[in-house]
């Protein structure tokens, strides 16, 4: 009887652990080591990616309604989301040029898939700041297969910039404890 016990209490120890509160969630999503939030300088211009899974989107808005998610919903879901930085370490760009970066800019490359992005955001900062931001849409897409995001880099003149994503990182993405 006390091996029962105590088998259930560890089994619940485990459970609870990998739920966490919303605020520890969008920190655990945007942690690097966690493998869904990227960084790198090419040249004169600094690249950040994030992956958003549909929890922290629903977190980021304010919404109470969270979606739940588990690895198996993860698996089939219908689309992808990214938010795309360029940050301008220099003077030597107009940035009124990173306001044309659009679909054909992005692409998800899988084994031997490519596929277009569907919707891109560009986040307008009216030239107050040097950093850009965009929200990049990848519809009918699933992360079954470790992938690579390809910004073409057209606009920054630096070539394509790709940054790679496993598959395991984001089927560990954890639960939120409603």
């Amino acid at each position: 009887m006390k091996n029962v016990i105590f088998i259930f209490f560890i089994s619940l120890v485990l459970c609870s652990c990998n739920k966490m509160s919303p605020i520890d969630f969008v920190k655990w999503v945007e942690n690097e080591d966690n493998g869904l939030r990227k960084e790198k300088t090419i040249g004169e211009c600094r690249f950040e990616i994030q992956y958003c899974p549909d929890e922290y989107i629903s977190i980021k808005k304010g919404s109470k309604d969270i979606p739940f998610t588990n690895i198996d919903n993860r698996e089939t879901d219908s689309g992808l989301c990214f938010i795309f930085r360029i940050e301008r370490l220099s003077d030597n760009y107009d940035p009124s040029a990173f306001q044309l970066i659009n679909e054909a800019n992005f692409r998800l490359m899988s084994e031997a898939d490519t596929v277009g992005s569907s919707m891109v955001l560009y986040e307008n900062n009216f030239r107050l700041s040097s950093v850009e931001s965009y929200t990049v849409l990848f519809d009918d897409i699933q992360a079954k297969n470790d992938f690579r995001f390809v910004y073409d880099g057209q606009v920054s003149m630096t070539g394509p910039v790709i940054f790679s994503f496993k598959k395991e990182d984001i089927k560990r993405i954890p639960e939120i404890n409603n």
